[in-house]
């Protein structure tokens, strides 16, 4: 024992150190499996954040596609009624038979050929406008006007719904993405606010839910402007762009792809000289305007027509939203997804035609187990009358304002344009505006 106490006695400071040594590795050990812990806890925070946000996001993305397949025909229907294409088909269809080469016929050796051209129109021309009392119409066209008329009808239809379909998608998500960012960050904030413990927090944001429900309801409100103020304009700009343009081409004047490009191109370009501020298209720019969107679309909550509070908590939201849009839709992000989204739209319509009249088609096998192959090989030489090309033009209007996306392959194709996605990714993650207006 003795030999031992002196032993302890000698080598104390040693003992004491190592002691101390392994009292601070334990806590050090202890602090870095804590924030070892923190930290992997932080990341799958975070990951489970980011793809709640990723999910939120696609599923935004899709509710807007299924909105605009929703709303296609409320904008669709208007044109395709002021175009009466099939209308003027029919006038030239009775014209056929023994007075059909009558004076007013462009020619008297190609009344066969525009017969036919006529008929291909008509094939063609399968939506049903409005019952017409025949007795109450104007006077008879001639031929030639009937001809310049469909001409005229045609190809401003085709162009219309182009311009149409491209901002009703372009507004749809700009709309739908405000309101999506906005309720993942009032998510997170009462997430943020789960521990507070003031008073009736219940009863506080269910009358804020009740406020927010009507802001965004007044909010998506403001697409009724496009459906029956905006086409107005959208038609009548193509409509002086095409008369310029095709005045001097006839419907038996023969076009190459080439010659048909660069017509297709000059419509765009004065239509997009005259569309220069798609706000006045989109929304309302004044006051009386808001109010008269607002006047035809009243409040659904009984409580908001008698509540001057509520009505008063509403304005300025409403009014951030507004604002947040029309200063989006002026940015050149903006500008540049409705410009892809309108050169989509028309290169699915030259490659339709081009694949119609400017290929050839004709029989020869390339794999003896397929006889079904065939040789197809564009003809850059070949031209084909203006007439011919109008019944293509007629039928891709009709596949246009097909509401089932599958079956429509305007609406698809713009629907994944990967400008629209990234804007659309802009606009969602804007987050610092709506959490500065619910923290203030």
């Amino acid at each position: 024992m003795p030999s031992l106490t002196s032993f302890l006695h000698r080598h104390r400071r040693k003992f004491a150190t190592a002691i101390g040594v392994a009292v601070t590795s334990y806590y050090a050990y202890r602090q870095v499996k804590l924030k070892f812990f923190e930290i992997g806890s932080q990341l799958s925070a975070n990951l489970t954040s980011r793809e709640n946000l990723r999910r939120r996001f696609e599923q935004n993305q899709q509710d807007a596609s299924y909105t605009v397949a929703a709303l296609l025909s409320s904008i669709t229907d208007p044109i395709v009624c002021e175009l009466p294409v099939e209308e003027v088909t029919d006038e030239l269809q009775a014209k056929r038979g023994p007075h059909s080469q009558s004076s007013d016929a462009p020619s008297q050796s190609g009344g066969d050929d525009t017969n036919a051209e006529t008929t291909s129109i008509a094939s063609s021309s399968t939506i049903t406008i409005i019952d017409v009392d025949t007795e109450a119409q104007q006077p008879k066209r001639t031929k030639k006007k009937l001809w310049n008329d469909l001409k005229i009808m045609a190809i401003t239809r085709a162009v219309s719904l182009v311009y149409a379909i491209a901002l009703l998608i372009f507004f749809t998500r700009l709309q739908l993405n405000m309101l999506g960012r906005q309720n993942y960050v009032k998510s997170v904030k009462a997430m943020t606010e789960s521990y507070d413990h003031a008073a009736d927090p219940d009863q506080r944001a269910s009358e804020d839910q009740v406020i927010q429900n009507e802001v965004n309801r007044r909010f998506l409100t403001f697409s009724w402007w496009l459906l029956t103020r905006g086409w107005v304009r959208i038609v009548s700009n193509v409509r002086e762009a095409t008369e310029t343009v095709f005045e001097s081409v006839t419907p038996r004047t023969e076009l190459g792809f080439d010659d048909l490009g660069g017509l297709i191109k000059r419509v765009r370009e004065l239509v997009d000289a005259k569309n220069n501020n798609y706000v006045e298209i989109l929304l309302p720019t004044n006051k009386e305007g808001e109010e008269f969107v607002l006047s035809n679309n009243p409040c659904s909550e009984q409580e908001f027509q008698s509540s001057s509070t509520k009505e008063q908590a509403i304005e300025p939201l409403l009014r951030a939203l507004l604002d947040e849009s029309t200063d989006l839709i002026e940015s050149p992000n903006a500008k540049g997804v409705i410009s892809g989204l309108v050169t989509q739209g028309f290169k699915l319509l030259l490659n339709s035609l081009q694949i119609k009249y400017f290929f050839l088609v004709y029989g020869g096998v390339q794999d003896e187990h397929d006889s079904r192959q065939k040789i197809v090989e564009f003809e850059e030489e070949k031209k084909v009358r203006l007439a011919n090309i109008l019944a293509g033009i007629v039928q891709q209007s009709h596949e246009m304002v097909v509401v089932n996306e599958n079956a429509n392959p305007y609406l698809s194709a713009m629907n994944c344009l990967p400008e629209l996605r990234n804007f659309s990714a802009i606009v969602y993650s804007n987050f610092a505006s709506d959490w500065k207006s619910m923290t203030d």
